[in-house]
């Protein structure tokens, strides 16, 4: 998993065009100017902390999914624990 800029700005584009708006609308939602959006969603801009924070915050999504196209789900030492689990007794199988 790694951050890639342009997969970044197209996942922006996709979700402004699924809330049916223009760049114009969102620029202005987001008080950037509409050629910032439009690098941002082309890739050729990246995107400073505060405006990826914003980004999430209207759109109601997870930065992570912005960044890397994935939702991060936190796990608890139990869900660890079971994984690990599964994976050992599948190589156990393997042998």
């Amino acid at each position: 998993m790694f951050y890639d800029q342009k997969d970044s700005g197209m996942r922006i584009a996709e979700l402004r065009k699924q809330k049916g708006l223009t760049q114009e609308q969102l620029a202005e939602q987001l008080n950037i100017s509409t050629s910032n959006l439009g690098k941002l969603e082309r890739g050729l801009q990246g995107l400073s902390i505060d405006l990826l924070i914003e980004i999430g915050i209207f759109f109601g999504v997870g930065t992570d999914y912005i960044l890397l196209g994935c939702s991060i789900q936190p796990t608890t030492p139990e869900e660890d624990i079971d994984s690990m689990i599964r994976q050992l007794i599948r190589l156990k199988q393997k042998i």
